[in-house]
């Protein structure tokens, strides 16, 4: 091969890589400026489509490893049976986390004073599966003594959207919506629920979401933030844990460990961004911030979807930052849907504002 010719192969080579970190690069920007536009109540069906997609191979990919629909009727039986709910094992849908929450009376009596038994209006930020709407009304109903004027459900995939709106709930708007950028107006909100979202993305996202919750909650409104967080997971019984410092020897660069912390929601993006190696990731703990701030273990699927721990001290930061206090909480020790199961230190926790009455 003559030296023009080796130049040509080279600059060819260079164009191929750079034309394929262009098109990540493009895909990631069309991700979010996709969610942008949605969030903005744009109805280009276009948009909204490529949105639907995006959201619902997430969506579909975490709802199957997860097993909602299993740990919902394990929920049903141990009812029936008189059984502890706090002993089902599984991941937990929204309707274990709520009956848990009712079993403490010092929350209780804060979301009745504070929603004052009333109306109200009502968000829930990500859905886990369809009967967490009729769950969520019960709860209102039946120990709360109050109801929605108007419930908002947002999550990023349609298809479970699609799942609410044929059951044609009354009072319930469907949101598909990014849900750091909400169509929710400022201080609307008296009660948001935030079942698990935060482990469905990664930390910077789920601070992010935190802050839209923090925007569109009233004064006197109450988050029930529901969280499995990592203080438990390097416990679990055959897992591989890699370190923040190894992850930084076995990523190709910095940009790899931010892309991590920041935008990757499965092991298939990672690996088509910064190569096949990565596949050794897989149903590995991986510490993807220093001093255990947070964790990412990529599932068994077909697109190894990620699912993110974060510490409580972390979690803590994030709530004091952004002007929400702790009103009550309760966690419990359990272990999940996956296999090998990760053990879990779960989170049932009530925020409030810090207004100024509250700060004296």
């Amino acid at each position: 091969m003559t030296e023009k010719l080796r130049i040509k192969h080279h600059l060819a080579l260079e164009l191929g890589k750079s034309i394929k970190d262009q098109q990540s690069s493009w895909k990631n920007w069309l991700s979010l400026k996709t969610f942008e536009l949605l969030a903005n109540d744009c109805k280009d069906e276009s948009v909204t489509n490529l949105a639907g997609e995006i959201g619902t191979k997430f969506g579909q990919s975490l709802r199957q490893h997860a097993q909602y629909e299993n740990t919902q009727q394990r929920v049903i039986e141990a009812e029936r049976q008189g059984i502890n709910l706090e002993d089902i094992a599984g991941t937990p849908p929204v309707g274990l986390n709520l009956r848990l929450l009712l079993q403490k009376e010092s929350s209780v009596a804060i979301l009745r004073e504070n929603l004052e038994q009333k109306p109200i209006d009502a968000a829930i930020f990500g859905l886990a599966i369809v009967e967490g709407v009729p769950d969520f009304q019960k709860f209102l109903q039946t120990t709360l003594e109050t109801n929605w004027n108007q419930l908002s459900v947002i999550d990023i995939d349609s298809d479970i959207l699609k799942a609410v709106d044929e059951k044609q709930f009354q009072q319930v708007t469907t949101l598909h919506q990014d849900a750091r950028q909400t169509s929710l107006h400022e201080a609307s909100q008296q009660l948001v629920l935030r079942d698990h979202i935060d482990n469905c993305c990664p930390p910077a996202i789920s601070r992010s979401i935190n802050e839209e919750v923090t925007r569109v909650l009233d004064e006197d409104g109450v988050a029930i933030v529901n969280i499995t967080t990592s203080d438990e997971l390097t416990k679990s019984l055959d897992r591989e844990i890699i370190s923040h410092h190894q992850l930084q020897t076995i990523l190709p660069s910095s940009e790899a460990v931010h892309a991590l912390q920041t935008r990757i929601f499965d092991l298939n993006q990672l690996k088509e961004e910064f190569g096949e190696h990565l596949e050794f990731l897989r149903g590995k703990i991986v510490e993807i911030e220093p001093e255990g701030e947070s964790f990412v273990v990529f599932a068994e699927d077909e697109s190894g979807h990620g699912e993110w721990f974060r510490s409580f001290n972390d979690h803590l930061k994030t709530w004091e930052k952004d002007g929400l206090i702790i009103a009550d909480m309760q966690d419990r020790i359990g272990i999940d849907s996956h296999q090998p199961p990760l053990s879990c230190h779960r989170h049932i926790v009530l925020l409030t504002k810090k207004t100024k009455e509250r700060i004296q």
